[in-house]
């Protein structure tokens, strides 16, 4: 299943911002959703909760979501295709809406993203991927390798052992929203784009 929080719906004839690639990955499942730049049909814009990627999603006829709803991607009878996204696609009410989105996703799955602070290796002998991440620069990573001996519980947990760090839901949803931009080397936690390898995410 692809679940996938709901940021924003637009209706028939709201202006409409999507590559040309989204277009013709729907237009080759013989659906056209922009017609002179706006959208042809209501249109839903999506996060996905689990690989952390944007996506435009076309619904059946009378079946349009709610913002804030979970929907399933491959459900056929309520969505009938999908493309991904970048970022910068995303309307404005999507983008305010796309922090609370991650909120319910990080507080949902806390342990995946405490899993990344107490396992996340070294990217090169120089750089370590802990480095990535807003907040933390050499002397807390270097804090954060020592006190995950004894792994984090929580990122409250994390919080109260390393005082000094940015709030670590802050970091993560920070870094996260950086990598919908995709516009990145290293992708930790979204999906990567194709021209990137896909090395592994938490």
């Amino acid at each position: 299943m692809d679940q996938a929080i709901v940021l924003d719906l637009v209706q028939k004839g709201t202006p409409l911002n999507i590559s040309s690639d989204a277009e013709r990955e729907l237009r080759n499942r013989n659906i056209r959703v922009s017609r002179g730049g706006y959208a042809a049909m209501p249109l839903a814009y999506v996060l996905t909760k689990t690989k952390l990627f944007l996506a435009l999603a076309v619904p059946m006829e009378g079946k349009e979501p709610k913002i804030g709803d979970t929907i399933d991607l491959n459900e056929k009878t309520q969505i009938l295709a999908w493309a991904r996204i970048k970022k910068n696609e995303l309307t404005s009410s999507g983008v305010a809406e796309l922090e609370n989105a991650l909120e319910k996703i990080i507080d949902a799955d806390e342990k995946r993203f405490v899993d990344f602070f107490n396992q996340a290796p070294p990217i090169t002998t120089r750089m370590h991927s802990l480095e990535m991440m807003p907040g933390v620069g050499k002397k807390h990573m270097w804090e954060i390798i020592e006190k995950r001996r004894k792994p984090f519980r929580s990122l409250a947990d994390i919080k109260e052992r390393i005082p000094l760090i940015l709030e670590p839901k802050r970091s993560l949803k920070e870094r996260i929203i950086k990598e919908l931009e995709e516009d990145e080397k290293y992708y930790f936690f979204v999906l990567p784009p194709r021209r990137v390898p896909d090395t592994g995410r938490f």
